[in-house]
């Protein structure tokens, strides 16, 4: 699964709490970087298709969670804040049945969302506005859902991207070395893509709060008075 980008900033809030110093709170945050580790190592023994990927995604969103606690208490306000901003959505379907359909199920489970027909569509609304979450049909005219997943990535590594397929099990290792988060197997099925969305809000959420973190942490660690 595409948990590398979180592992790189759960590594990089570790090394930067180690510059501030030696302190029970560079001890936590070493134990906290190695159990998301475990998590995202368990995460990639699972099957892609399997149920419990969306719950694993949760975990790995509640430990960057008690990554960014442990930042300094006046920065947790604004931090919290920005972690709290509405998770962003791009549905992509080349019929337009679909799109309106899960473009309809999305808006109702209250995420702000935009349509695209194509993949070179979805591309072109993410460059003038970035999205959190994509979820794109994977057999499409044109480019497929998987090659917009590697052109996403390529852009942003923390996308978060759920294919939506219709494919054997076996097809879906493809969609994993491809950088795919999860998979909503069709017909979509509202209660499935819900549990989905909400796992892929709850990681895009904590890796904003830690990214806010990290910053913060680097910030301190340049200060001559540190």
């Amino acid at each position: 699964m595409a948990t590398q980008p979180a592992l790189t900033l759960v590594d990089a809030l570790a090394e930067e709490a180690a510059r501030i110093g030696a302190s029970a709170k560079d001890n936590l945050l070493r134990s906290q970087a190695a159990l998301v580790r475990a998590l995202a190592d368990e995460v990639s023994r699972h099957h892609p298709s399997d149920q419990y990927v969306a719950n694993l995604h949760e975990q790995l969103g509640e430990e960057l969670s008690r990554l960014a606690d442990l930042a300094p208490r006046g920065a947790a306000v604004e931090d919290r804040a920005g972690a709290a901003q509405p998770v962003d959505v791009i549905v992509v379907d080349d019929d337009d049945g679909m799109l309106k359909a899960e473009a309809t199920i999305v808006h109702s489970l209250g995420y702000p969302c935009r349509a695209a027909t194509c993949a070179e569509d979805a591309l072109r609304q993410y460059k003038e506005r970035p999205a959190d979450v994509v979820v794109s049909d994977w057999n499409m005219p044109g480019s497929s859902g998987l090659e917009l997943c590697a052109a996403l990535k390529r852009l942003d590594p923390h996308v978060y991207f759920i294919l939506v397929t219709a494919h054997e099990t076996v097809k879906l290792l493809d969609g994993v070395r491809g950088g795919v988060d999860d998979f909503v197997v069709k017909p979509v099925d509202i209660d499935d893509l819900s549990v989905r969305l909400r796992a892929a809000a709850r990681l895009v959420r904590a890796v904003r709060l830690a990214e806010s973190v990290r910053d913060r942490l680097r910030a301190r660690s340049l200060r001559p008075d540190a």
